[in-house]
């Protein structure tokens, strides 16, 4: 929700995750604060309680490496379940927002496994930062839809201490 929305209160958070208890959303918050994952943008006196507006902390949204590598393995948990959890609410959202056509509204979601090493991923990030540069700078305009392109890159095991593709070894004698 702050990813998408920018700046909001607990009482806001809740109207938009109406199916999250109340409490379970504000250990969810408290923890999130905790871990220096959002951060209080505002805070303010509201009916003698003080009511606090909550914003990503800076470099959250798209975090670096450095920023990452300083997580423990429970806040890199967290932080995957925030955008992970985020992705599910907003393809939610997408479904119940009428009669969704995944072809016409351009939707897609697949997982494409490949071989690759360091080189290459870094040559594939560059050719899909290219492409998207040009349309960071879009502006609303009549045609034009805001969309999100989510992407999760991890190395993935498989079953054998060979790749798959590996030659077999030779048996002794041939």
């Amino acid at each position: 929700m702050l990813l998408g929305e920018g700046e909001l209160t607990t009482h806001q958070l809740h109207e938009r995750l109406a199916d999250v208890p109340i409490a379970t959303l504000y250990r969810h918050v408290s923890h999130l604060a905790e871990h220096d994952l959002i951060e209080v943008a505002e805070e303010q006196q509201v009916r003698g309680a003080s009511e606090k507006t909550y914003r990503l902390a800076p470099g959250f949204a798209n975090p670096s490496p450095e920023e990452l590598s300083s997580l423990s393995g429970e806040e890199l948990l967290t932080a995957f379940t925030v955008f992970t959890s985020g992705l599910i609410r907003d393809f939610g959202d997408y479904l119940d927002s009428g009669e969704p056509d995944l072809h016409a509204d351009r939707v897609s979601f697949a997982q494409a496994a490949f071989w690759a090493d360091d080189e290459e991923m870094d040559r594939l990030g560059r050719a899909i930062m290219a492409a998207l540069e040009p349309l960071l700078g879009n502006s609303p305009a009549p045609g034009r839809r805001r969309r999100a392109l989510s992407t999760i890159l991890m190395p993935r095991a498989y079953a054998s201490a060979e790749p798959p593709h590996a030659a077999p070894e030779a048996a002794e004698g041939e």
